[in-house]
């Protein structure tokens, strides 16, 4: 129980702290194998519809993939149903912080 409040009140902070963008990428980044984190050409894997990712993040399905589409046309990931390849890692994360 005290997990899970813990876990709500992150999701609070992250959801009046950071741009939708910066969740979006965080949750790639998040969802990504530690030791993957400084690899060129990493593959992530969505086990869940992109829907529920978005309503995880507390957005819209449509936002939420204008929001790939928008880092996709940037070169930063590119979609492929519900594998995602990012080139760098390390660029990625530098867009998000930027």
């Amino acid at each position: 129980m005290a997990m899970r409040m813990h876990q709500l009140m992150l999701n609070v902070e992250a959801y009046s702290l950071y741009s939708g963008k910066q969740r979006i990428i965080g949750y790639l980044m998040h969802e990504l194998p530690e030791s993957r984190l400084d690899d060129e050409n990493t593959v992530l894997e969505l086990h869940v519809n992109k829907g529920l990712i978005a309503s995880r993040l507390n957005q819209t399905q449509e936002y939420f993939s204008r929001i790939l589409r928008e880092l996709s046309e940037l070169g930063l990931i590119k979609v492929e149903g519900r594998r995602i390849l990012i080139p760098s890692v390390d660029r990625l994360h530098k867009y998000q912080t930027a």
